[in-house]
């Protein structure tokens, strides 16, 4: 069919498009490669493995879509709803989200990289094993979801509220996540290599063995935060509050905590020997 078939069909509505689809399962390729679409509601309409590269949606309604395995990539979806849409495993490298609405939806296994996200709703979203390197999630909200074993590798996520977040074993190292709120969220195993962490607040939140080799954490706020066993060296935690923080068997060589406030901190286990805390307030126990 062409693409102007596929047009006539969907404006017929999403019943009409979802029986065509399901009539058909052998068709394979429906291709909707840079279609145009404006103020549609195609609200549960199943794009699953469709083309729609390069593709433009303007105040389209995606809630509760299935696009699982769709190509998306450097398509256009600024400020699209796509709140509860599946997503799982489609391929949007490239593609403008910015504004776009993806509270709860199910983006485990897509392929990101490159994307703007930019202040877009990802609220309850899961987006385990997800690729995200290298994109723009700046001034984004993704409080309580989901992103185990993601790659946000030089991602920007500056601004952005993470409360809640699941970071498990995910890969922050060159990120940056400056002026961001992570408070209560899970960091354990998770890489931040380098990692740009200025006036963060990490606070209540669990980094245990989490890799923060070179990380900037200048002024951030890591009080009551689980760091047992975290690699921490070479770390820069000047002017940073670690009050209450649980740093047992951390390792803390060359990290520099100059004027950082460590009051009630545990240090139990924790190898100091080189780290630098000219300024800093001690635990009384030290």
């Amino acid at each position: 069919m062409a693409i102007d078939e596929f047009k006539k069909l969907l404006d017929l509505g999403v019943n009409a498009w979802n029986q065509w689809k399901e009539t058909h399962p052998d068709i394979r390729g429906v291709d909707l490669s840079e279609i145009q679409l404006e103020g549609m509601d195609l609200s549960g309409i199943d794009f699953s493995m469709v083309n729609l590269r390069g593709a433009k949606f303007r105040e389209v309604n995606l809630g509760s879509a299935n696009l699982r395995g769709a190509d998306m990539s450097m398509a256009n979806f600024r400020g699209v709803n796509l709140s509860g849409a599946n997503l799982s495993s489609a391929h949007l490298s490239m593609i403008c989200l910015s504004e776009a609405n993806l509270s709860q939806a199910n983006l485990s296994g897509a392929d990101l990289r490159g994307s703007n996200l930019r202040l877009a709703n990802l609220d309850r979203a899961d987006l385990s094993t997800t690729k995200l390197n290298m994109s723009c999630l700046n001034g984004i909200s993704m409080i309580g979801a989901s992103l185990i074993g993601s790659n946000l590798s030089r991602a920007e996520l500056r601004e952005a509220n993470l409360a809640g977040t699941d970071f498990s074993r995910a890969n922050l190292s060159e990120a940056d996540l400056s002026h961001s709120n992570l408070n209560v969220s899970t960091l354990v195993g998770a890489d931040l290599i380098g990692a740009t962490l200025m006036d963060i607040d990490l606070s209540e939140s669990n980094l245990s063995r989490a890799n923060l080799i070179g990380a900037n954490l200048y002024r951030a706020n890591l009080c009551g935060c689980d760091l047992i066993g975290a690699d921490l060296r070479g770390a820069n935690c000047s002017e940073a509050y670690f009050i209450g923080a649980d740093l047992s068997r951390a390792d803390l060589n060359r990290a520099e905590f100059t004027s950082a406030n460590l009051s009630k901190a545990n240090f139990s286990g924790a190898n100091t020997e080189t780290a630098d805390f000219q300024g800093a307030i001690l635990p009384d126990v030290w």
